[in-house]
């Protein structure tokens, strides 16, 4: 048997995983430019492009799930590696028309969920216990990362080779990927059939509280996901200058990675009470976005920050909760949300632009603080029912290797 990886190395393969799934959506993003004058499309066909991408992993990501509980995390990470390969491959070298990159952009959305649940899976695996909120506040660091990773994909290889050949880089990251998979050691047959005895096990999370959680991942990372796609474009017509504009981005970026360490750090050192962090924060994010609507340049400043650092910086801690909350199924428990999360990506900048395009960027930002505020209650209320169930059915202390006697 191998030795077990250090920390810091099972830690950061999870978050390389991850972000290997959301680079093809954020390539896309960041080089649009360049994409639509190729493809001939407008914002409305590149927000197509977004939204199915989220949609087609939410709906993968609890199906994707079982497959890697029954067939185990070497299987499901040469899969959804498989998936960004064909996606990556595809936008280089096939799609000539936008039809033909909006099929392969779907399948990236099935590899993007199949890889962020093998982070999960390499997480449980290779990390103790006891840092387990460090690190899932590591991997959840992946798509601000992964965000920076593509911004410098644009001077560094868009604007000299072309788009495509950055697609083409990421489908030799996936073959790595692929690679590095099949030293992932086979799941006994024992293991196997433990999962497959477990399907339908009353010993679960509770559902009704499991898909509150869902809604209120959709609805807060729906705002999140909104803040990223349009505070640039707030910020310039607020009087900052473009330059300005993208620093602040940027400065946003850096405050949502620090927050999620800090936050998994905190976990790491609390037993339970980790939902009601997470409300606070969404909550206190909410606020960031009402500042935003005033419109001014130190209010966008000020908003932006505080939604940046508070507000998108709970993703990490809330799945980790989901996780120590999933009895002896915690990897689908966490998939459910997973899902919410990815339909949130795709809803939310969707609803900002049509509410924007009608009645203004201050109101889509006073909708989006009503998304973040409707988080944080969905979750309280889910909360109780998480407390609630424990009362009835106490966790047993080796139910799975995250337990903890009060896990909410």
């Amino acid at each position: 048997m191998s030795p077990a990886p250090s920390f810091t190395r099972a830690a950061l393969t999870a978050a390389g995983i991850a972000s290997l799934g959301t680079l093809p959506m954020q390539l896309l993003s960041n080089q649009s430019v360049l994409i639509r004058v190729d493809l001939h499309f407008g914002d409305a066909a590149q927000g197509l492009l977004i939204s199915a991408s989220s949609a087609t992993a939410a709906l993968a990501s609890v199906a994707i799930t079982g497959f890697g509980e029954r067939r185990g995390r070497r299987a499901l990470t040469l899969l959804a590696a498989s998936g960004t390969l064909v996606c990556a491959l595809g936008a280089s070298a096939v799609a000539h028309s936008y039809w033909v990159l909006l099929a392969f952009i779907c399948v990236g959305g099935i590899g993007n969920a199949g890889l962020t649940t093998a982070a999960n899976f390499s997480l449980s695996a290779n990390v103790p216990p006891g840092r387990q909120g460090l690190g899932f506040g590591i991997k959840q660091s992946a798509p601000p990362a992964a965000a920076l990773i593509a911004g410098l994909a644009v001077p560094a290889v868009g604007l000299w080779l072309g788009w495509r050949w950055s697609y083409a880089i990421l489908g030799l990251l996936a073959l790595v990927l692929i690679r590095v998979a099949t030293r992932i050691p086979r799941p006994s047959s024992s293991s196997i059939s433990k999962v497959r005895a477990a399907d339908g096990d009353p010993d679960a999370a509770p559902r009704l509280a499991l898909l509150l959680t869902a809604v209120a991942m959709c609805t807060a990372n729906g705002a999140a996901m909104a803040l990223v796609a349009f505070l640039p474009q707030w910020a310039h017509e607020s009087g900052l200058r473009t330059s300005a504009a993208g620093f602040l981005v940027a400065a946003g970026s850096a405050l949502a990675i620090a927050g999620r360490l800090f936050v998994g750090f905190g976990a790491d050192r609390r037993v339970g009470r980790n939902l009601p962090v997470v409300t606070g924060q969404m909550a206190l994010g909410a606020i960031g976005f009402a500042v935003l609507a005033l419109g001014t340049g130190p209010a966008v400043v000020i908003g932006g920050l505080l939604a940046f650092a508070i507000g998108w910086s709970w993703p990490g801690l809330l799945i980790f909760a989901v996780v120590r909350l999933g009895r002896d199924r915690p990897n689908s428990a966490a998939a459910v949300v997973q899902a919410g999360a990815f339909a949130g990506g795709g809803f939310g900048p969707l609803l900002f632009g049509l509410v924007a395009s009608v009645w203004g960027y201050p109101v889509a930002w006073w909708v989006m603080a009503v998304g973040m505020c409707a988080g944080a209650v969905l979750l309280f209320v889910a909360r109780r029912l998480f407390v609630s169930d424990l009362n009835l059915r106490p966790m047993p202390q080796d139910a799975h290797p995250t337990s903890l006697p009060t896990p909410a």
